[in-house]
């Protein structure tokens, strides 16, 4: 009996895997035809001959090609973005016209189930496209609702648009916080909008965050008059997350008084304002502010050392000078750190190169040399001896004995 019970079972688990597998196959030929009838629906209206046509004739051109494909299909094909703005612009009148707005506007208002969601998120998209007068108001209730998916697919949305009605909602999901500020900030800064008169007063909202993330996003906007000035009233904020957008903004859109408010956080308590603050001057091209960023490479704070640095380098060779003389600093992060920008800024090995060719190199450099191999240590010196190879390498090492330097590298 056990037996004919496990071989019944088999062979209905066999008949069951035969039927499902009939039926994906079904699914997936019809899927496959009905996109291969919307490929030759698109084709058909991407002629020159039909561009030119008014819309209700193009639509007599596909009526017939769409018959067959499903409402579900049709839309996402709609929503993909992966049409011609015109193709798109007939299939989705043709989708209204067999279906009805009705269908759509009900299908974006809501959803309970997850096709019900698909189509509430794919409806949202097709009714954004036809630039119907109740998407605003449907973008609006998806934003206001928990699901982060449908949400997502209406700030997209927002952000792609050019009606400021659309630029009021993205400004207000900014400041309700409902959904992750950041995540809201990415679509504000896609917008085609600017919107530099509705980010101005956030500069000073009751909320860090939204500070922070206005300082950020203002941060595209160079032609604004004053502000750079509200930028720099801003770097005085309690928040240091907000003090580090102001000056990464103005190391974008200022001038004088950015370069200034900059110098100061160079000083700030926190680190990473410090190092916003010299990758701002970075950015500014603020070369005589040089010496002021070379006292971070004494920093206690690795990441503001590693800015200061990068800063430095961005200067190019004109801030050797004020290398030279943190060579032989007291802290030895500051001599490791200027070490290791000649090195970066390829003065060290053009110099050993032309020394080590000479016959007579200036006693001068050579102090030099050994000044640079002396502060940054075993691993920038095995580094050059990288770099030069075997055949300078010996004639590098004999000039740095020369000079008091015996064992220097790897030999």
């Amino acid at each position: 009996m056990l037996h004919i019970l496990l071989v019944t079972s088999a062979i209905a688990a066999v008949v069951a895997w035969v039927v499902l597998s009939a039926y994906v196959l079904l699914v997936q030929r019809r899927r496959d035809a009905a996109r291969a009838t919307i490929s030759a629906a698109t084709a058909a209206l991407a002629l020159d001959e039909v561009k030119a046509l008014p819309l209700g004739e193009r639509l007599d051109r596909i009526r017939p090609l769409l018959a067959p494909v499903s409402r579900e299909l049709l839309m996402h094909a709609v929503a993909g973005g992966r049409m011609p703005a015109a193709v798109c612009e007939v299939v989705a009148a043709y989708v209204v016209e067999r279906w009805g707005l009705d269908t759509l506007e009900r299908d974006a208002a809501s959803h309970e189930t997850p096709r019900g969601k698909w189509r509430r998120m794919t409806a949202l998209r097709v009714l954004f496209h036809l630039n119907s007068s109740r998407r605003l108001t449907l973008l609006e209730r998806a934003l206001v609702e928990a699901d982060a998916d449908v949400a997502s697919v209406a700030l997209a949305l927002l952000g792609e648009s050019t009606d400021p009605a659309a630029a009021e909602l993205l400004i207000a999901a900014l400041k309700d916080r409902r959904h992750p500020p950041s995540r809201v900030a990415v679509h504000v800064d896609r917008s085609p909008q600017h919107l530099a008169a509705q980010l101005r007063p956030l500069l000073t909202d009751a909320d860090p965050l939204v500070r922070r993330w206005a300082a950020t996003l203002l941060g595209r906007y160079r032609d604004v008059l004053g502000l750079e000035r509200e930028l720099a009233l801003v770097s005085d904020d309690p928040e240091p997350h907000v003090r580090k957008a102001a000056v990464q903004s103005l190391g974008r859109i200022g001038e004088s008084l950015a370069g200034n408010t900059a110098l100061r956080l160079l000083n700030d308590p926190v680190p990473f304002v410090r190092a916003a603050a010299a990758r701002a001057i970075a950015a500014l091209d603020r070369d005589d502010l040089a010496r002021d960023v070379a006292t971070l490479l004494g920093d206690r704070d690795w990441f503001v050392r590693f800015a200061a640095k990068e800063c430095l380098e961005s200067m190019g060779p004109d801030t050797w000078p004020v290398l030279v003389r943190l060579l032989d600093d007291q802290d030895r992060f500051v001599r490791n750190g200027a070490a290791e920008v000649f090195q970066n800024l390829g003065l060290l090995d053009s110099f050993i190169v032309m020394e080590a060719a000479s016959d007579a190199p200036a006693a001068g450099k050579i102090d030099l040399l050994r000044r640079i191999v002396v502060a940054g240590e075993l691993r920038l010196t095995d580094s050059l001896f990288d770099r030069v190879g075997p055949a300078l390498g010996p004639r590098i090492r004999q000039l740095l004995a020369d000079v008091g330097l015996q064992h220097v590298g790897a030999a």
